[in-house]
């Protein structure tokens, strides 16, 4: 249902789409270099294929091309006076060969005139362009990069059709990503199972997420953004501690977003609607890129998304109570002041309302019902900036990052005691800012395949207000203000040492600081300074490519998360408790074959040992109040395959799956009867199953897809009463679409079996040791949409 890209997912394009591309003006920014970089580049800014194998190419240093060029006359720029030519084949590879009579640089137009007619090539189009890890920080490919990589990638008319979908997309397409399941804006997205816990607080998150170049949370649950416009989702398996530093323990999620497109218009939309157990839901969305002169242009996105309520409030006589919205617009300015210095300015903006909570709590039951005497709202509502000026120095090239998010959350639990009955509510307001810039530069040299340096640094307040008693008269109980500070200079560079072997080396060496404050009910206030801590994260890989499209790699990696500080006790009697900082190392060995183009088999194998010590987490206790505690030191073994087939043009098979083993063998001295305990929300294993059909039948383009996941079997917390199971459920879906040049129309159904299995068993602290409390799949959702291009 998606087109997704587990580490090496060829894909197919159409004749007539090359042609286009050949006869079509393409912008082009590639740098000088090694003509082998420089042709990566050129391939994944034109979008087709060509083939590098030629192991003479990194010794040849070209000048680079910039503007606006057909396919064509793009090529002939970049090879003039290089001693090689190009060849496209018929099966669309542009092959790049010897020339055997080398001609002088002659002059060609800076740009192509408007008015040029179109060469239209003679030949098929090339399957698939290689694959860039930017969130690598570099330019490398995928089958150069020594790590484990996966990723969804979205046309223009997919980030329409499945926007609305936002994170969900990926837990279903990605088998290393998993999640908690409060709601949408609620949630905790773990990697490679480094899970800390299945409870939202004040620590950082052990996944670091990215909207472009610009961090999205610090201490905050997922903001679920809607992927609407969005080109591609990357996952770097962690830690990633050398590039990403402090938080980055699981790994990274990086969104990157479409850029503004200057000198060309486009316009896009798409409406639907959808039921959910006959209770009707919608989701619209409008794209345009604007063009503002030769050299700038705008380019917005605006949505709203509404999902259906399915929860039963028996106590207050409600139906359908956990009625979900979402309201977003991005706007960036893009400005190119000449043909090497670029500027982008913009905004994210996402509100998002649930108007109850969306677990039940019938006991051994599976109906959609639930007692409780309050609603229980939440509200996300997020806000980021950033500006990046990106920059073509000859010798490298330079990128620079500033960026402003406010992040405001209000959640709402009913505390009535089930002993008492008296309606009581707990009321918490968090209120994140974080200001964050990183300038960074990266190139290549001739002894040197790929390298990037730069410094980092991020300020985070993080604000948590609660406040405890009758509705008509909440009183505050506790009020949490924590300042950090994180400073780092880093760097990371491959070598090739012997024929097909290259090795990768890198640091980060990190400064950090962090302030708390904290005052209780009683009044008294409390501050403890953290002294300023260093750590140096280090990280080493060996790539061997023993035949084209195939890499084997080992890598050893770091991760670092500050220890928090807590409050306990009141009054005269309040103390403060520091923790020590989380640490994971991890070493890995895995392979990947099929990233060459036109490959119809691809795959990869991956094994991973992780090592995490003094494991920090957000706990409740069992009359539902927040703490941090330290559960003790814990190994984690990540194993992951995944295999994609091209049956034939028309269709292709994607397989993935894995297994994890958490075990916390060293606890703490409060959970020693734990010892030999799973990590909470981990499940032990995993796998999906997808297919995909396409075909052109007249002037329509018919896609059929289909997909069923299982997720085995994890526990909410690592004792009791928490340890309660969830997950071992299927996930099914299937979908069609018909496109038809500019609009489409789509069909899709989630949940075909109408499962009704416990994915999450929490949903408000107070009365979750009861054990009653299950999260059910979202019931079968059909959408109906159309969409447009202009």
């Amino acid at each position: 249902m998606r087109a997704v890209l587990l580490v090496s997912v060829p894909i197919a394009c159409a004749t007539t789409m090359l042609q286009a591309r050949a006869a079509d003006e393409i912008s082009l920014d590639v740098p000088p270099g090694p003509l082998n970089l420089a042709l990566i580049s050129f391939a994944t800014q034109a979008g087709v294929s060509i083939d590098t194998s030629d192991p003479n190419l990194k010794w040849v240093r070209v000048p680079g091309v910039r503007g606006r060029y057909t396919l064509r006359e793009g090529l002939r720029r970049l090879l003039q006076g290089s001693g090689y030519d190009f060849r496209i084949s018929r099966g669309g590879v542009v092959r790049v060969v010897r020339d055997p009579v080398p001609r002088a640089r002659q002059a060609v137009p800076d740009r192509v005139s408007a008015t040029t007619p179109s060469r239209r090539p003679a030949v098929d189009p090339a399957p698939l362009e290689d694959i860039i890890v930017t969130a690598s920080k570099q330019h490398v490919t995928v089958a150069d990069y020594p790590g484990a990589f996966q990723a969804v990638s979205f046309d223009q008319a997919q980030s329409l059709h499945l926007g609305s979908k936002g994170s969900d997309v990926l837990l279903r397409e990605l088998p290393s990503l998993t999640s908690t399941n409060l709601g949408s804006g609620r949630n905790k997205i773990f990697v490679r199972g480094i899970a800390d816990s299945s409870f939202n607080g004040q620590l950082q998150s052990t996944t670091s997420q990215y909207f472009g170049e610009s961090r999205l949370t610090y201490s905050a649950p997922d903001p679920d953004l809607a992927l609407y416009d969005v080109e591609k989702v990357e996952v770097l398996e962690g830690p990633q501690g050398t590039l990403y530093g402090a938080g980055s323990l699981g790994g990274v999620i990086h969104i990157v977003p479409r850029r503004p497109a200057p000198g060309k218009f486009e316009a896009s939309g798409t409406a639907a609607l959808a039921g959910t157990g006959g209770r009707a839901g919608s989701d619209g969305a409008v794209v345009a890129n604007v063009p503002i002169g030769g050299r700038a242009a705008m380019r917005i996105v605006g949505y709203r998304v509404v999902r259906p309520g399915y929860v039963d409030d028996l106590r207050r006589g409600l139906s359908d109570v956990n009625r979900t919205s979402v309201t977003g617009l991005r706007a960036t300015f893009g400005m190119e002041f000449n043909p090497g210095l670029s500027v982008d300015l913009g905004i994210v903006s996402q509100d998002t309302s649930s108007r109850d909570g969306q677990y039940t709590d019938a006991p051994g039951s599976s109906a959609l019902t639930r007692r409780s005497f309050f609603a229980q709202p939440f509200y996300n509502d997020y806000r980021l900036t950033f500006a990046t000026l990106r920059a073509n120095l000859g010798f490298a090239k330079l990128l620079s990052n500033t960026s402003y998010t406010y992040h405001s959350i209000n959640t709402v639990f009913d505390a009535t005691s089930p002993v008492t009955q008296v309606p009581t509510l707990f009321d918490e307001d968090m209120e994140v800012r974080l200001l964050t810039h990183e300038t960074r530069i990266s190139g290549s040299m001739t002894w040197i395949s790929n390298w990037v340096s730069g410094f980092a640094i991020a300020h985070n307040v993080n604000r948590i207000d609660r406040s405890l008693g009758p509705a008509d008269a909440l009183a505050p109980i506790s009020n949490v203000r924590s300042e950090t500070l994180d400073a780092a200079l880093f760097g990371e560079a491959t070598v090739p040492i012997w024929r097909d072997v290259s090795f990768t080396g890198g640091g980060r060496l990190l400064l950090f600081l962090r302030f708390d404050n904290f005052a209780t009910d009683s009044g008294k206030a409390s501050a403890e300074p953290n002294r300023p801590l260093t750590r140096f994260l280090p990280t080493a890989a060996l790539s061997w490519k023993p035949w084209k499209g195939t890499i084997g790699y080992v890598r050893y990696q770091e991760g670092f998360r500050p220890g928090a500080q807590q409050l306990t006790g009141s009054g005269d009697q309040a103390e403060v408790t520091s923790f020590q900082p989380d640490e994971v190392r991890a070493s890995e060995i895995g392979f990947r074959f099929g990233t060459d183009a036109g490959s119809r088999l691809s795959g990869g194998l991956s094994y991973a040992y992780s090592r995490w010590s003094r494991v920090q987490a957000d706990l409740v206790t069992s009359s539902g109040f927040p703490y941090v505690a330290n559960l003790g030191s814990a190994q984690v073994h990540y194993v992951s395959a995944n295999l994609g087939w091209h049956a034939n043009p028309d269709l292709r098979f994607q397989l993935s799956a894995f297994n994890t083993t958490s075990r916390l063998d060293r606890p703490a001295a409060e959970f020693q009867s734990e010892a030999e305990g799973n990590l909470p929300n981990v499940a032990e294993s995993g796998g999906r199953l997808s297919t995909r059909f396409e075909r052109r039948i007249a002037d329509a383009k018919i896609t059929l897809d289909g997909s069923i996941g299982y997720i085995g079997t994890s526990y909410l917390g690592v004792r009791a009463p928490f340890d309660l199971s969830q997950g071992d459920y299927l996930d099914t879906a299937v979908g069609a679409r018909a496109e038809f040049k500019r609009w489409g129309v789509s069909l899709d159904v989630d949940n075909l079996l109408d499962s009704r299995a416990n994915r999450f068993s929490y949903g408000n602290p107070f009365t979750v040791a009861e054990g009653h409390q299950r999260t059910p799949l979202r019931p079968r959702t059909i959408r109906i949409g159309i969409d447009a291009r202009f």
